[in-house]
Order: structure tokens, then sequence, then C-alpha cells
């Protein structure tokens, strides 16, 4: 009868074990790390769709941001936890105007340490008012207890339009104090006529929006 011969078993050496260990631990921290990045990046694009909007909630008019269905029933989520989150008040954008900058019209990042000069036209007999915040939306404290302008309050020009500036030191006009606040908040908000505004007048006031220019840093 023929023999069938049985090869013997040889365990792997400890080199291999310790290479099939290490690609497995590899491919954990991998795996770890790429949860991680997709966790964080999803984390840090919802807060800023929240704290800034994006496409599907606001429109951009040079460096003023208008949230367009700011409180609407039908607002997306980011609309309302944007409203919860800064505690505004619940303008319904289809009686007034509330924008936002936060940069210059160069795009530079308001800042308390330079100055700022807000050049706005004729609004056409509609109330406003302009407001500087902190970045947590607070107000600023100052001695001289200016918080904001409105079309009642400020100083117009000849022809309607107006200059508002901002600044840690106190100038003649329209000034907004900064203090020390650091990075800035500026709202501006536009009320309609009582006989409201059709989307043609809408898109004509939106045109109107004040230019904002800094003068110097220091």
């Amino acid at each position: 009868m023929a023999s069938i011969e049985i090869g013997s078993y040889e365990p792997p050496s400890d080199t291999n074990l310790a290479r099939s260990v290490a690609r497995i631990l590899l491919r954990a921290v991998g795996l770890t790390m790429t949860i991680a990045v997709a966790v964080a990046v999803g984390i840090w694009s919802s807060q800023f769709m929240v704290s800034r909007g994006s496409l599907l909630s606001t429109d951009s008019y040079g460096p003023w941001e208008h949230w367009r269905n700011l409180g609407r029933d039908f607002a997306d989520p980011y609309t309302k936890a944007h409203i919860a989150n800064s505690g505004k008040l619940r303008i319904a954008s289809n009686s007034a105007g509330v924008f936002e900058a936060r940069t210059d019209n160069l795009g530079a990042r308001l800042h308390s340490s330079c100055n700022y000069v807000i050049e706005g036209s004729n609004m056409s007999g509609m109330w406003w008012s302009l407001a500087v915040f902190d970045a947590r939306g607070r107000l600023i404290a100052n001695d001289a207890n200016r918080y904001t302008f409105t079309a009642d309050t400020v100083a117009p020009n000849p022809n309607g339009s107006f200059i508002v500036t901002l600044g840690r030191d106190a100038r003649p006009g329209n000034w907004l104090p900064t203090s020390g606040a650091g990075r800035l908040v500026l709202v501006l908000t536009i009320l309609d006529p009582s006989t409201g505004l059709s989307d043609e007048a809408r898109a004509e006031r939106n045109k109107m929006l004040p230019i904002i220019r800094r003068e110097g840093c220091s």
C-alpha cells in the first residue's frame, strides 16, 4: 500500500506575526482617524452654516449677509438655529431686511483695532437702524452710551445720505465706539413700509446697502 506523506505544520514566525498585527493596527488607526476627521468636519460645517449661513439660506450683497427666510414659519433648520443661538428678534424677512456684516468691502475682518467709515445712501423714507456688536452678539459697553444710529437719530447729509464712523476713540458726527471688543459684527435693519414692498422694490432696496471702508488700524 502506498503511503501518503503529510507535511508538518510550521507556525508563522514572530516577524510575520508582528507584521500582520502592525497592518491590522495601522488599518484600525486609519479608520479611526477618518471617522474623527469626518465628524469634526461635519460639526464645523454645521456650526458655520448656523452662524454664517450658506447659499441655501443666505444672500450676499458685498459684505452684507441676509437670511432670506428669517422669522418665517417655513424657515430651514439652519435659519431657525441661527435665530435661537444669536438671540435676535424674530423679524420676518417679508417685513424687514436684516443684514449682517463681518468684513469691510475689501473682505478684511472687522476689528476694534481699526477705524471704519460706513457710507449709506438715502433710504427713500424707510426706517432703518445700524448697530455694532462684538463677535458673540453683545452690545459693546462704552462711556458715551452709544450703541446704534437710526433714521431718526443719525445726522444726515444734505442729500439724505449718511456717514457713520466706527472706532475706539471719540470723534465728531455719527460715531459708534468699539472699545476693545475685538472682532465686530454690524447689523443693519431696514423696515419695509406699511404698504409692503414688491420683489422688485426689495431688490432695489438691497442695492442701497452702505459701503464699509477701513480708514486705518493701530
